[in-house]
């Protein structure tokens, strides 16, 4: 039987506080979190000024419809994706950091849903959810400011909801089950109505490595994203 239940060992990284610790650690992972925070509340809300000012100038961001791009390219497709009718929104459900002691390096994990408001054929309304967990990669500049030079995702589970109960809409079931389980359905009707490619390779929840009708590359990312995430606040470089 699989290990469904263990992280990869050795992935946890060292000389790094994630709760109680010194106070001033403590103020470094309230800062991460407002900032961390601020990718949800400030995108759904187009505060696009106060979101470009999350990241660093080279910063990167993976998403299942961009795929890996600059954070300002990320920042006009959303623009233009509002235009063209693309509905996306996000929950925020809680926030954990590791932060190195001398508090130059950090990374922040935020559990949250992305929620997506799709009309399909039929004037069926549907919201597809994917719970996740962004993982932010923090850097702290020569002015003492926190920024972001990678954000990745877990996308863990999915669901799909009609938003009247008596207008469920209908999908290509064998269509559907090509994509990964963390973000089938969001995958699905992104590429049916939004004219996107989708990712089919993000990391996933650990479970997909083993449970028959999983992504076991997508289980594999979510390994690989853990080593980076370590990699990364011990003061190594990351390949992203």
């Amino acid at each position: 039987m699989p290990d469904l239940h263990s992280l990869p060992p050795g992935s946890r990284p060292i000389n790094a506080i994630r709760n109680n610790g010194p106070d001033h650690l403590l103020l470094e992972r309230l800062k991460l979190r407002e900032l961390a925070e601020g990718w949800p509340l400030y995108r759904d809300a187009c505060e696009w000024e106060n979101l470009a000012s999350l990241f660093h100038p080279d910063a990167h961001i993976y998403t299942t419809w961009t795929g890996r791009t600059h954070y300002a390219d990320f920042i006009e497709a959303s623009k233009k994706g509002m235009d063209g009718g693309a509905w996306i929104m996000h929950r925020c459900h809680g926030v954990t950091t590791d932060v190195d002691i001398e508090a130059r390096r950090a990374v922040t994990k935020m559990k949250a849903t992305i929620t997506q408001r799709f009309v399909l054929e039929g004037a069926a309304e549907v919201d597809a959810e994917s719970d996740c967990r962004f993982c932010f990669f923090w850097e702290k500049g020569g002015e003492g400011e926190w920024r972001a030079r990678f954000v990745r995702h877990w996308y863990e589970k999915d669901k799909l909801i009609p938003v009247t109960p008596d207008r469920v809409p209908k999908l290509d079931y064998q269509k559907l089950m090509e994509y990964p389980a963390g973000y089938r359905h969001l995958a699905y009707l992104q590429e049916l109505t939004m004219g996107v490619k989708v990712m089919r390779d993000m990391p996933g929840h650990r479970r997909e490595n083993g449970v028959e009708g999983g992504s076991k590359v997508c289980g594999e990312k979510h390994d690989q994203l853990y080593w980076q995430c370590k990699t990364w606040v011990e003061g190594g470089e990351v390949n992203t």
